[in-house]
C-alpha cells in the first residue's frame, strides 16, 4: 500500500521533469541570423541548429515570428550609442546606429518591410529614442515627429537601395539604375542638372544619407525644436 501511495503522489505531485528542451528561442535567433536573412527559413535555421524541423515550431509559429524574432536579436545586440547631452547629435548617432545595423544584415530591410507588425525591440528603440527628446525640452509630438522622420529617412534610402539591386555600401543616390548606368539618369535631367546627378550616382551610399540627414536635421532646429 505504501509503495502504491508513494507512486500515486509522484504521477500527481511530483511530474518528471523529463528532458530539457534542447533549443531555446535565443537558440534560434541566434541561428536565424548566423544563416542570413538572405537565406532564412525555418528549415535552414533547424539545419542550423541540427534538430528536427518540427522542433522549431514549440517555440515560432510560423517564419514571420521567425524573422522577428531574428529583428529582435539583431536590434539587441545592437551597439546603440549613449545619450550625448545634446538632442542633435544623439539623433544623428542613433541614425548612424540604425543604418549600420541594416548594412551589418543584408536582406533585413527587405524582411522589415513585408512584417505587418513592428517587432517589440523596433517599437522599444523607437520609444527610448522619443523619450529622450522629450528630456530635452521637445514636446511629445515634437518628439515622435522628429524621430519617425529621421528613422524613416534612413530605413527610405538604404531601403530603396535594396530595392534596385544595389548593394547598400555602393553608390547612391535620388534614383539609382539597375544597370548602373549613371550616363542614362544624368542625360534624363539635363545638362545643367548632369553632374550634380553624376556625383550623387557615385558617391557612397552612407555619404548620400548623411547630407540628407543633416538637412533634416536642420528642419527639426528649425521647426520643432525647443
Amino acid at each position: 500500500m505504501g509503495e502504491e501511495t508513494t507512486a500515486r503522489e509522484w504521477r500527481v505531485l511530483g511530474r518528471p521533469r523529463g528532458r530539457p528542451p534542447r533549443i531555446t528561442r535565443p537558440d534560434i535567433a541566434d541561428a536565424a541570423l548566423a544563416v542570413g536573412f538572405d537565406n532564412l527559413t525555418l528549415a535552414t535555421v533547424a539545419d542550423r541548429l541540427r534538430v528536427a524541423h518540427s522542433a522549431l515550431y514549440r517555440h515560432v509559429a510560423d517564419r514571420e515570428e521567425l524573422v522577428i524574432v531574428a529583428i529582435n536579436r539583431a536590434i539587441g545586440k545592437a551597439d546603440w550609442p549613449e545619450p550625448t547631452g545634446e538632442w542633435r547629435s544623439d539623433l544623428e548617432a542613433q541614425a548612424g546606429a540604425l543604418w549600420a545595423l541594416l548594412e551589418a544584415h543584408p536582406g533585413l530591410i527587405k524582411e522589415f518591410l513585408k512584417l505587418k507588425r513592428f517587432p517589440d525591440e523596433v517599437m522599444h528603440r523607437f520609444g527610448a529614442a522619443v523619450q529622450r527628446l522629450i528630456g530635452y525640452g521637445f514636446t511629445v509630438e515634437d518628439a515622435f515627429l522628429a524621430v519617425d522622420t529621421v528613422f524613416d529617412l534612413a530605413i527610405d534610402v538604404f531601403g530603396r537601395g535594396q530595392q534596385l539591386d544595389a548593394p547598400a555600401g555602393g553608390s547612391a543616390g535620388p534614383a539609382r539604375v539597375r544597370d548602373g548606368s549613371a550616363d542614362a539618369w544624368a542625360e534624363a535631367v539635363g545638362p545643367e542638372v548632369a553632374p550634380v546627378m553624376r556625383r550623387a550616382l557615385s558617391e557612397p551610399a552612407a555619404v548620400w544619407f548623411n547630407r540628407k540627414l543633416g538637412l533634416v536635421l536642420d528642419g527639426i532646429a528649425a521647426g520643432l525644436a525647443p
